[in-house]
Protein backbone atom coordinates (compact mmCIF):
# COMPACT_ATOMS: atom_id res chain seq x y z
CA UNK A 1 0.00 0.00 0.00
CA UNK A 2 1.36 3.34 -0.63
CA UNK A 3 1.18 6.59 1.42
CA UNK A 4 -1.64 7.98 -0.93
CA UNK A 5 -3.48 5.07 -0.74
CA UNK A 6 -3.29 4.84 2.97
CA UNK A 7 -4.51 8.93 2.63
CA UNK A 8 -7.19 8.13 0.70
CA UNK A 9 -8.55 5.15 2.45
CA UNK A 10 -8.25 7.11 5.73
CA UNK A 11 -10.01 10.42 4.04
CA UNK A 12 -13.02 8.46 2.86
CA UNK A 13 -12.96 6.04 5.88
CA UNK A 14 -13.45 9.69 8.01
CA UNK A 15 -16.13 10.99 5.11
CA UNK A 16 -17.84 8.06 5.27
CA UNK A 17 -18.13 7.55 9.46
CA UNK A 18 -19.32 11.22 9.46
CA UNK A 19 -21.98 10.87 6.82
CA UNK A 20 -23.29 7.84 8.92
CA UNK A 21 -22.72 9.26 12.50
CA UNK A 22 -24.67 12.56 11.34
CA UNK A 23 -27.41 10.22 9.97
CA UNK A 24 -27.84 8.63 13.27
CA UNK A 25 -27.80 12.12 14.69
CA UNK A 26 -30.70 13.20 12.76
CA UNK A 27 -32.25 9.75 13.20
CA UNK A 28 -32.76 10.12 16.92
CA UNK A 29 -33.08 13.65 17.36
CA UNK A 30 -36.04 13.50 14.71
CA UNK A 31 -37.87 10.67 16.91
CA UNK A 32 -36.94 12.34 20.22
CA UNK A 33 -40.30 14.04 20.53
CA UNK A 34 -42.23 11.47 19.82
CA UNK A 35 -40.44 8.91 22.26
CA UNK A 36 -40.71 11.61 25.32
CA UNK A 37 -44.49 12.88 24.28
CA UNK A 38 -42.68 16.28 24.34
CA UNK A 39 -46.12 17.86 23.65
CA UNK A 40 -47.30 16.87 27.00
CA UNK A 41 -44.67 19.29 28.63
CA UNK A 42 -46.19 21.47 30.97
CA UNK A 43 -45.70 24.35 32.95
CA UNK A 44 -46.13 22.16 36.04
CA UNK A 45 -43.62 19.09 34.75
CA UNK A 46 -40.63 21.82 34.64
CA UNK A 47 -41.81 23.04 37.81
CA UNK A 48 -41.60 19.03 39.36
CA UNK A 49 -38.44 18.85 37.50
CA UNK A 50 -37.09 21.92 39.66
CA UNK A 51 -38.27 20.32 42.44
CA UNK A 52 -36.32 17.07 41.82
CA UNK A 53 -33.02 19.18 41.53
CA UNK A 54 -33.62 21.48 44.73
CA UNK A 55 -34.07 18.62 46.74
CA UNK A 56 -31.30 16.93 45.13
CA UNK A 57 -33.17 13.65 44.62
CA UNK A 58 -30.75 12.30 42.35
CA UNK A 59 -28.69 11.83 45.63
CA UNK A 60 -30.73 8.63 46.33
CA UNK A 61 -32.87 7.69 42.93
CA UNK A 62 -32.09 6.89 39.90
CA UNK A 63 -34.39 8.08 36.98
CA UNK A 64 -33.44 7.73 33.26
CA UNK A 65 -30.66 6.16 34.16
CA UNK A 66 -29.20 9.01 36.26
CA UNK A 67 -28.77 9.14 39.86
CA UNK A 68 -28.24 7.17 42.98
CA UNK A 69 -28.71 3.30 43.80
CA UNK A 70 -29.97 4.14 47.65
CA UNK A 71 -33.58 4.30 46.96
CA UNK A 72 -35.48 2.49 43.99
CA UNK A 73 -35.67 3.62 40.47
CA UNK A 74 -38.15 6.14 40.04
CA UNK A 75 -38.29 6.29 35.99
CA UNK A 76 -41.20 3.75 35.74
CA UNK A 77 -42.50 4.39 39.34
CA UNK A 78 -46.34 5.79 38.18
CA UNK A 79 -46.88 2.75 36.38
CA UNK A 80 -46.76 0.97 39.66
CA UNK A 81 -48.37 3.73 41.94
CA UNK A 82 -50.97 5.91 41.33
CA UNK A 83 -51.16 9.18 41.77
CA UNK A 84 -53.09 9.57 45.47
CA UNK A 85 -50.38 7.50 47.18
CA UNK A 86 -47.41 9.03 45.46
CA UNK A 87 -49.20 12.57 46.61
CA UNK A 88 -49.46 10.59 50.41
CA UNK A 89 -46.34 9.29 50.51
CA UNK A 90 -44.31 12.68 49.50
CA UNK A 91 -46.52 14.72 51.89
CA UNK A 92 -45.40 12.33 55.05
CA UNK A 93 -43.05 9.39 53.96
CA UNK A 94 -42.81 8.26 57.80
CA UNK A 95 -46.79 7.24 57.60
CA UNK A 96 -46.96 6.15 54.34
CA UNK A 97 -43.74 3.42 54.77
CA UNK A 98 -42.88 2.86 58.17
CA UNK A 99 -39.76 0.55 57.82
CA UNK A 100 -36.55 1.52 59.07
CA UNK A 101 -35.07 2.57 55.82
CA UNK A 102 -37.19 5.20 54.45
CA UNK A 103 -37.38 8.66 52.76
CA UNK A 104 -36.88 11.64 54.98
CA UNK A 105 -40.11 14.47 55.54
CA UNK A 106 -38.72 16.74 52.63
CA UNK A 107 -41.72 19.11 53.93
CA UNK A 108 -42.87 19.58 50.37
CA UNK A 109 -45.43 22.52 49.86
CA UNK A 110 -48.98 21.09 48.14
CA UNK A 111 -47.80 22.91 45.10
CA UNK A 112 -44.39 21.32 45.18
CA UNK A 113 -45.84 17.71 45.42
CA UNK A 114 -48.98 18.09 42.42
CA UNK A 115 -46.19 19.14 40.21
CA UNK A 116 -43.36 16.29 41.59
CA UNK A 117 -45.89 13.76 40.71
CA UNK A 118 -46.59 15.46 37.39
CA UNK A 119 -42.43 15.33 36.36
CA UNK A 120 -42.42 11.39 37.70
CA UNK A 121 -45.64 10.42 35.39
CA UNK A 122 -44.17 12.62 32.46
CA UNK A 123 -40.78 11.09 32.40
CA UNK A 124 -43.05 7.53 33.01
CA UNK A 125 -44.44 7.99 29.48
CA UNK A 126 -41.25 8.17 27.93
CA UNK A 127 -39.96 5.30 26.08
CA UNK A 128 -36.99 4.12 27.25
CA UNK A 129 -36.13 0.98 25.43
CA UNK A 130 -37.24 -1.56 28.18
CA UNK A 131 -34.76 0.71 31.39
CA UNK A 132 -34.92 -0.03 33.67
CA UNK A 133 -34.26 -3.51 33.60
CA UNK A 134 -36.25 -6.40 35.10
CA UNK A 135 -34.82 -6.96 38.77
CA UNK A 136 -32.51 -9.93 38.70
CA UNK A 137 -34.93 -11.93 41.45
CA UNK A 138 -37.47 -11.15 39.02
CA UNK A 139 -36.43 -12.05 35.67
CA UNK A 140 -34.68 -15.32 37.08
CA UNK A 141 -37.96 -16.13 38.00
CA UNK A 142 -39.53 -16.43 35.02
CA UNK A 143 -41.93 -19.19 33.52
CA UNK A 144 -40.45 -21.26 36.58
CA UNK A 145 -43.02 -19.07 38.92
CA UNK A 146 -46.51 -18.86 38.79
CA UNK A 147 -47.63 -15.98 36.09
CA UNK A 148 -49.55 -14.55 39.28
CA UNK A 149 -46.02 -15.14 41.64
CA UNK A 150 -43.87 -13.01 39.16
CA UNK A 151 -46.79 -10.45 39.21
CA UNK A 152 -45.81 -10.18 42.53
CA UNK A 153 -42.58 -10.42 42.49
CA UNK A 154 -42.58 -7.50 39.90
CA UNK A 155 -44.92 -5.55 41.41
CA UNK A 156 -42.16 -5.23 44.78
CA UNK A 157 -44.80 -6.53 47.03
CA UNK A 158 -42.48 -8.68 49.38
CA UNK A 159 -41.51 -4.92 50.39
CA UNK A 160 -44.62 -4.93 52.42
CA UNK A 161 -45.78 -8.37 53.07
CA UNK A 162 -44.20 -11.63 54.42
CA UNK A 163 -44.95 -15.00 51.61
CA UNK A 164 -43.29 -17.86 54.08
CA UNK A 165 -41.27 -15.64 56.29
CA UNK A 166 -39.42 -13.87 53.61
CA UNK A 167 -40.56 -10.14 52.81
CA UNK A 168 -41.41 -6.99 54.98
CA UNK A 169 -43.62 -6.42 57.70
CA UNK A 170 -45.49 -3.27 56.74
CA UNK A 171 -48.48 -5.18 55.73
CA UNK A 172 -49.94 -8.12 56.94
CA UNK A 173 -48.68 -11.64 56.13
CA UNK A 174 -49.75 -12.96 53.03
CA UNK A 175 -48.82 -17.18 53.38
CA UNK A 176 -52.29 -18.08 54.25
CA UNK A 177 -54.05 -15.18 52.60
CA UNK A 178 -56.29 -17.52 50.20
CA UNK A 179 -57.75 -18.94 53.46
CA UNK A 180 -59.47 -16.16 55.16
CA UNK A 181 -60.05 -14.03 51.69
CA UNK A 182 -62.11 -14.58 48.74
CA UNK A 183 -61.02 -13.73 45.49
CA UNK A 184 -63.54 -11.05 45.01
CA UNK A 185 -62.16 -9.54 48.43
CA UNK A 186 -58.87 -9.91 47.58
CA UNK A 187 -59.04 -7.76 43.60
CA UNK A 188 -60.69 -5.02 45.51
CA UNK A 189 -58.03 -4.81 47.59
CA UNK A 190 -55.69 -4.68 45.07
CA UNK A 191 -57.46 -2.06 43.34
CA UNK A 192 -58.69 -0.05 45.88
CA UNK A 193 -57.32 -1.01 49.59
CA UNK A 194 -59.01 2.03 51.06
CA UNK A 195 -62.51 0.52 50.29
CA UNK A 196 -61.43 -1.94 53.44
CA UNK A 197 -59.36 -0.20 55.26
CA UNK A 198 -59.72 3.71 54.83
CA UNK A 199 -56.35 4.59 55.88
CA UNK A 200 -54.25 1.86 54.51
CA UNK A 201 -51.20 2.87 53.12
CA UNK A 202 -51.26 0.93 50.35
CA UNK A 203 -50.77 1.65 47.07
CA UNK A 204 -53.79 1.16 44.32
CA UNK A 205 -52.35 -1.50 41.31
CA UNK A 206 -56.06 -0.79 39.47
CA UNK A 207 -53.28 0.02 36.51
CA UNK A 208 -52.17 -3.75 36.47
CA UNK A 209 -52.94 -4.97 33.22
CA UNK A 210 -56.83 -7.24 33.42
CA UNK A 211 -54.28 -10.33 32.83
CA UNK A 212 -51.74 -9.46 35.51
CA UNK A 213 -54.52 -8.76 38.00
CA UNK A 214 -56.36 -11.91 37.34
CA UNK A 215 -52.87 -13.98 37.46
CA UNK A 216 -51.76 -12.02 41.17
CA UNK A 217 -55.42 -12.83 42.32
CA UNK A 218 -54.98 -16.76 41.48
CA UNK A 219 -51.78 -16.65 42.81
CA UNK A 220 -53.04 -14.95 45.98
CA UNK A 221 -55.91 -17.11 46.54
CA UNK A 222 -54.40 -20.26 46.05
CA UNK A 223 -52.29 -19.28 49.29
CA UNK A 224 -53.96 -21.25 52.12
Amino acid sequence: MTLSQGRAIFIWGTVISAVIFLGLTYDSISKMPKRTHAEELSDAVADGKWTWQRHNCNDCHTILGIGGYYAPDLTKVMSQRDPEWAKQFLKDPHKVWPAKRRMPNLHLKDAEIENLVAFLTWVNGIDTNGWPPKPMAVAAAGSAALPGESVFRAQGCSACHKLNGVGGDIGPDLTHVGSTRPPDWIKQQLENPRSHFPNSPMPSFAKLSPKDMKDLVDFLSSLK
